[in-house]
């Protein structure tokens, strides 16, 4: 059986993966949604190498968002990841935090709307999130969306790693035209350093939502490339 784990990003669960997860069950794959604690970079790279673990088979790991950064790290000596896919995602690499990675760009219309608590844990403004996160889907799911925010630690930025996994093995990369959450010249710059197959989506931060076949038809490249 083939497998896929899909990891989220910042400021929304796994729930973010339903449409995607649907289309991959219904082409026979097995389909492990993660569920991040988003309260570190290390807490939640523990997450991800537990649900690989359980894996059985050939794996395409992808990651959205932040969970690029994570599935950077997870993948690191897990054999059975054949493959990574990351949409609209930030790569880090040894050493490198996402805030770091991040900093070499502009920094995007969504980033600069953050609220920070006094724990020190983010979210994006509700009142901005549905247009500079999830511009293309309804608006009203957008709105359902900004006020289910799961607070993000400060440590989910600002924590590096010392291996990541992008090195050992083939990438995919979906580029979302539209995106005001990670621009677009932050993503293609991130696929470059990947050696990333880039496919582009004319899609918001919100892809995997608004346009999921865009994500699939990637997933379903990666799993082909690596079974010539």
């Amino acid at each position: 059986m083939a497998n896929v784990v899909l990891v989220h990003g910042l400021w929304v669960d796994g729930s973010n993966w339903a449409l995607v997860a649907r289309e991959l069950i219904d082409r026979g794959l097995s389909v492990t949604v993660v569920q991040l604690p988003l309260s570190s970079l290390a807490d939640d790279t523990a997450v991800v190498r537990r649900a690989l673990a359980q894996q059985n088979g050939p794996t395409v790991l992808v990651g959205h968002s932040y969970g690029g950064a994570v599935i950077s790290a997870a993948s690191h000596g897990a054999a059975q990841v054949e493959a990574l896919v990351y949409v609209a995602a930030v790569a880090i690499g040894p050493g490198e935090t996402p805030n770091e990675v991040l900093q070499h760009y502009t920094l995007s219309e969504g980033l600069q709307a953050t609220v920070t608590d006094a724990n020190g844990y983010t979210i994006m403004d509700p009142q901005r999130f549905p247009d500079l996160f999830a511009g293309d889907i309804p608006r009203r799911q957008a709105e359902v969306l900004a006020v289910s925010q799961g607070p993000a630690a400060s440590a989910c930025l600002t924590q590096s790693v010392a291996e990541v996994g992008w090195r050992e093995r083939p990438s995919w990369y979906v580029l979302c035209a539209h995106d005001r959450t990670v621009t677009p010249e932050a993503q293609q710059a991130i696929a470059d350093r990947l050696g990333a197959k880039i496919s582009i989506s004319q899609a918001s931060h919100a892809v995997t939502l608004s346009r999921p076949g865009d994500v699939v038809a990637a997933i379903e490249d990666a799993f082909a490339s690596t079974h010539e």
